[in-house]
């Protein structure tokens, strides 16, 4: 034969009798398995359910943050694509026990358990510190622009929305012209009067998201993402985040991290040093970042 053939679906063959000889002795889904389990989540502040409570029993919280650590580690973050890996996929088959939550429990056990994650990261990156892995000798500080969900045109500010509105009134100027000269068509008349409300619903609308910009000293707002901004990203602008880390030299391995929505870095290099001492305490350490960053130090 001149290719390489697969196997006859229809061929009975002998499996594996268990998962746990799908899965390696060095997979890295094991450190997942052993790090979780060595975790009290009640502490961490995880919401955990008692096996008391009437009704539908839960899945067990480990489950579920065992797949979520599994799929973030393998760019994976919608629930409804983790609710198909833990249907075919054998690693998280063996690390979750074959059980298969949907895409609302996963969605909601990271709803509501955001405090205990990012405590859950302060523990890990202290776990580093014990084993040797960061030192804080050198830190770096850094920052990157994470696009949001939120699309350009739900992105509006006062040029924008005056933009807008003078766009929307030239249309309805422009139908009210063809809608004098239009006399006999009927049908016509009806469609132009539709689109001269829709214009007016949209004015109205815009002016309203102007006043409200006005009274809260916003100069911009994202509709979808309210907590996002344009900002200048490869050389174009964006809906995006700010997203700041903290780099230890010795291994690369982050220290802390931090989202915010300031539109470029001047302001953050006291925060993410606040961050990197949360981590070194009375340590003393170094600090480098790039010249984007400019505020006063308190130490």
């Amino acid at each position: 034969m001149p290719y390489i053939e697969g196997a006859n679906r229809k061929q009975i063959n002998f499996f594996p009798y268990t998962l746990d000889d799908y899965v390696s002795e060095d997979n890295p889904v094991r450190v997942i398995d052993a790090y979780v389990d060595s975790l009290n989540l009640e502490e961490l502040g995880f919401e955990v359910f008692s096996a008391q409570d009437a009704g539908q029993k839960p899945y067990r919280r480990e489950d579920l943050l065992k797949l979520y650590i599994y799929c973030y580690l393998n760019r994976i973050r919608s629930s409804r694509a983790m609710e198909a890996e833990a249907t075919r996929n054998t690693e998280v088959m063996w690390l979750i026990g074959r059980i298969t939550p949907d895409h609302g429990t996963l969605s909601a056990f990271m709803k509501n358990n955001k405090k205990a994650i990012k405590q859950l990261f302060k523990e890990f990156t202290l776990m580093l510190k014990g084993f040797g892995l960061i030192d804080g000798n050198l830190i770096a500080i850094d920052g990157t622009k994470i696009k949001a969900n939120n699309a350009k045109g739900k992105h509006y500010n006062e040029n924008i929305i005056k933009k807008k509105i003078e766009y929307y009134e030239s249309k309805i100027e422009e139908y009210i012209s063809d809608f004098l000269n239009t006399t006999e068509d009927k049908t016509l008349k009806q469609t132009m009067t539709e689109k001269i409300q829709s214009y007016n619903a949209r004015i109205e609308q815009l002016n309203t998201l102007k006043k409200d910009l006005k009274e809260q000293g916003k100069k911009q707002v994202c509709l979808t993402d309210p907590d996002a901004k344009s900002m200048k990203n490869n050389g174009k602008f964006e809906v995006c985040f700010n997203m700041q880390t903290v780099v230890d030299s010795k291994h690369k391995l982050f220290v802390g991290f931090e989202v915010v929505n300031d539109v470029n870095d001047q302001s953050q290099l006291s925060n993410m040093v606040d961050k990197a001492k949360q981590v070194f305490k009375e340590e003393e350490i170094s600090v480098v970042a790039d010249t984007g960053y400019f505020n006063m130090l308190k130490y």
